[in-house]
């Protein structure tokens, strides 16, 4: 079994904007809550933990992180993921889960066929699609209630209905 994910990569700096140590980024999630002003955050390979001044999500998303005061110290983050433990990030509905969260699952037909371990979520606007690896190649299963049954998080399988000409 696979360990379950413990963190979420919001975002990732891509560069300065401006001169008062404001970051572009790459948004990484959807649940842009996590990114709120106020929020905790951990940045770098070290995961640093700071706070967010400021977020503006729009076409060209940017941040303003405490402690980021010039544009120099702005660029020193470039390439730096941000991101939160599971445990600190905005609760979800019940149901709902972080991508990430899926990452790793073994997943099953209805009559508990293995078809193989989760290992991406792509996302495809309309839904969302799910790669999953197993003896017999790849499968793409898409995230929708016709397909996806049930996930189980502590024994962490998600269960599908095969429809045909998913294999």
């Amino acid at each position: 079994m696979t360990e379950a994910p413990t963190e979420i990569v919001l975002a990732t700096v891509l560069g300065a904007f401006g001169v008062r140590g404001e970051v572009r980024v790459r948004l990484e999630t959807d649940v842009l809550a996590n990114l709120e002003a106020g929020r905790r955050v951990y940045v770098g390979p070290n995961r640093t933990p700071t706070g967010v001044e400021d977020f503006h999500p729009g076409i060209k998303p940017r941040l303003k992180l405490q402690g980021v005061h010039t544009r120099e110290e702005a660029r020193d983050l470039r390439g730096a993921e941000i991101a939160v433990p599971l445990d600190e990030a905005v609760p979800l509905p019940d149901g709902s889960y972080y991508g990430v969260e899926l990452i790793g699952v073994r997943v099953v037909t209805s009559s508990g066929e293995l078809i193989g371990i989760l290992r991406e979520v792509l996302a495809t606007g309309s839904n969302d699609v799910y790669l999953v690896r197993g003896p017999d190649g790849e499968v793409l299963v898409p995230a929708i209630p016709d397909v996806v049954q049930a996930f189980d998080p502590e024994r962490r399988v998600l269960t599908i209905d095969l429809i045909e000409g998913l294999r």
